[in-house]
């Protein structure tokens, strides 16, 4: 029984070290561009451009050097000096060189053109986040994958283009046949109170239970191509959110 244990033992710590080696090669083999924006900043396009997405900590860290900025301008004390900023925001664990952050929307033609920008623009930070990263491989790919990195569009922009997204993807549900036909109210409501904007969308028609539960499921598929999930503290959160709920009030067709 002692032997068997020793033999189950010495097992399961061959595997340990063997997925922990298998991590740092994956995170060795990054491109500049993926530790930048790590673990979910960036979508690959089908062209195979990279996009520059907010990640949670560069939509906070835009937030304080806005933040940073009218408190300089509206104060008679001086303002923060870069390196003040950048040692005050690695305190709260939010700091994101601003130059990154700039990126935010960019679309560069390849991953190549977009790890020499990243590189050239914040080399030294990408480095030292390299070395954070490898210092627990697994839980850094173990984060990485629980972010969505499949979008191929961009986030809505205002709530009429997130009420015409759900509407879009409402009709293709309903001519499939996956929803019922029905009188349908369609609701948005953006919420940025962590630094990064995300849609609160809501269906409202009169239909029983185990319908709406159905809708929801169709709905919630059929927007994953536009949705994300962004890590907060080491959880992830979806971008858009959807409820189906029964109708209460005016409804539209």
């Amino acid at each position: 029984m002692l032997a068997s244990r020793s033999i189950l033992r010495t097992q399961s710590l061959r595997t340990s070290g063997a997925a922990r080696r298998a991590a740092v090669a994956a995170i060795k083999a990054l491109p500049a561009y993926r530790v930048a924006l790590w673990p979910d900043g960036w979508v690959l396009e089908p062209d195979g451009a990279v996009r520059v997405v907010d990640t949670h900590a560069m939509a906070e860290a835009r937030r304080w050097f806005e933040m940073a900025g009218r408190a300089g301008g509206s104060s008679r004390r001086r303002p923060l000096t870069a390196a003040e900023q950048r040692r005050a925001m690695r305190l709260l664990g939010v700091y994101v060189p601003p130059a990154v952050v700039a990126l935010s929307g960019q679309r560069f033609p390849s991953e190549q053109v977009a790890s020499v920008a990243l590189q050239l623009v914040a080399g030294d930070w990408i480095g030292e986040r390299r070395q954070r990263l490898l210092a627990q491989p697994e839980r850094a790919l173990s984060e990485h994958a629980r972010a969505w990195r499949g979008s191929r569009h961009q986030c809505p922009a205002d709530a009429e283009a997130a009420v015409a997204l759900l509407r879009q993807a409402l009709d293709a549900c309903i001519a499939e046949g996956l929803v019922p036909p029905a009188r349908y109210r369609l609701i948005s409501r953006c919420e940025d109170g962590f630094g990064l904007r995300r849609w609160r969308c809501a269906v409202e028609v009169n239909l029983d239970p185990y319908a709406r539960a159905r809708a929801r499921d169709a709905l919630s598929t059929a927007l994953i191509p536009w949705n994300r999930a962004v890590i907060r503290d080491g959880m992830p959160m979806p971008l858009i959110t959807l409820d189906v709920r029964a109708a209460t009030g005016h409804r539209v067709g």
